[in-house]
């Protein structure tokens, strides 16, 4: 129930949800790479991305490599294990 009313009140403030999935390697488009580094996602974009040195709270640990990749709409979106990020 609690879960709902927050989901409510977000929806009521206009309010997006971001996921922040960490790896030990995001590779960017041009071939840069982070090492121990979290991706931002909201809507399935890419909004952030940042190296860290400690544990962040409400992070996913996905391990690997994370590729983020510019579509065809110019919009970056993010990969793991071949499969996009949402």
């Amino acid at each position: 129930m609690i879960k709902e009313d927050e989901r409510r009140i977000e929806e009521e403030m206009g309010m997006e949800e971001i996921r922040r999935c960490g790896a030990h390697e995001v590779r960017l488009p041009g071939g840069d790479c982070l090492q121990q580094a979290v991706v931002e996602l909201m809507e399935g974009r890419v909004v952030n991305y940042f190296e860290f040195r400690d544990e962040l709270p409400m992070t996913e640990w996905l391990g690997g490599l994370i590729e983020v990749k510019c579509d065809e709409e110019g919009i970056w979106r993010a990969y793991w294990n071949g499969r996009i990020l949402e």
